[in-house]
């Protein structure tokens, strides 16, 4: 055995081959969108399919589906609707495949195009453990209508172990093919991870795929990707720079580094990070104490998100308020004598 090529100290092989099946799935300007109510130009988000085809990424998830009248299109960018005569400005033949998400409740049977009238190859489906059975069957019609599928069950950690059951038990005996392991509030550290992968994969079938799609409240969405892929995840979600909403994603091009195979090339993604990086200056995603706090607190980071757009976040003042009732962990109590 030879020495690691970067890190000489170490031996070679101490990396899983694991990461080269991994497929690399980018949701920039889909989550990213969370952060500027997806007002990208077109110009920013056929630059962005160009280098995500250049960098070998599996698949790109341009946006979302929603049904008219959820939202203002006057005030909401395009990315949001992913429209036909927006998707042919940025897209263009190439062996990578494009994605929208659909939330459960904004989106309609009647308002999905059958797969030959569109660019998009796959549909996602985000949905909360108590609608599984509802997103199953949208999936269903999806598939019918010649879309690859995916379920992404938000908030699992809200959730109890049987109520993961119930709804990986739906789901194993759908028509679903590919399911994430999502950490939607950005409280899971490797650890978890790594039992949910295997948790999902035994209790799916194997011909369902399992992946992740990580949020890095904590500074641990890279990490835990790196979780899940030696755990044998079939894909894992990453975005540019890690945007995405609140304190975003697994970063892309870091994502791509650790791959270190042929199918990729990080170069065509670093074209891009300067110019997310004064996008980032802008509107604050990315680690900050607020997000740190609603993650390890396993909350929706809603009122981190409301915190930063205050000129100072207090974080101390942010945490005592938000642990203000919560009880004292056992481990916290003051040892006695």
């Amino acid at each position: 055995m030879g020495l690691d090529y970067r890190v000489r100290c170490c031996p070679d092989g101490l990396m899983t081959d694991r990461r080269h099946n991994v497929k690399v799935l980018d949701c920039t300007i889909r989550d990213g969108g969370c952060n500027n109510d997806w007002l990208f130009s077109h110009e920013l988000v056929g630059r962005t399919f160009d280098a995500l085809v250049k960098a070998g990424v599996d698949v790109m998830e341009v946006g979302y589906w929603t049904s008219p009248g959820v939202y203002d299109p006057a005030t909401t960018g395009p990315w949001r609707f992913c429209r036909e005569d927006d998707l042919v400005r940025v897209v263009r033949a190439s062996d990578m495949k494009l994605a929208v998400m659909c939330d459960m409740g904004r989106i309609r049977k009647e308002d999905i195009p059958p797969k030959g009238e569109t660019a998009i190859d796959i549909v996602r489906v985000a949905t909360y453990a108590k609608d599984v059975p509802e997103a199953v069957d949208l999936l269903q019609h999806c598939r019918e209508l010649g879309y690859e599928t995916f379920c992404n069950v938000m908030a699992v950690t809200t959730c109890t172990p049987q109520e993961v059951d119930a709804f990986l038990g739906v789901l194993r005996e759908s028509a679903v093919q590919h399911i994430a392991v999502v950490d939607s509030f950005g409280a899971m550290y490797p650890h978890h991870v790594r039992y949910l992968i295997r948790k999902y994969k035994n209790w799916l079938r194997p011909d369902q795929g399992v992946g992740v799609h990580l949020h890095n409240n904590q500074e641990t969405a890279f990490a835990n990707t790196i979780a899940g892929i030696d755990e044998g995840a079939d894909f894992v979600d990453a975005t540019i720079f890690g945007m995405g909403r609140g304190a975003g994603n697994c970063p892309l091009e870091l994502l791509l580094m650790y791959l270190d195979d042929p199918r990729h090339d990080v170069r065509p993604i670093l074209e891009l990070t300067d110019e997310l990086a004064d996008l980032r200056a802008e509107l604050k995603w990315g680690y900050h104490v607020p997000y740190a706090v609603t993650g390890w607190l396993n909350l929706h980071p809603r009122s981190a998100i409301d915190r930063m757009r205050l000129d100072r976040s207090a974080p101390r003042e942010f945490y005592d308020t938000l642990t203000a009732n919560r009880p004292r962990a056992r481990h916290h109590e003051p040892r006695k004598g």
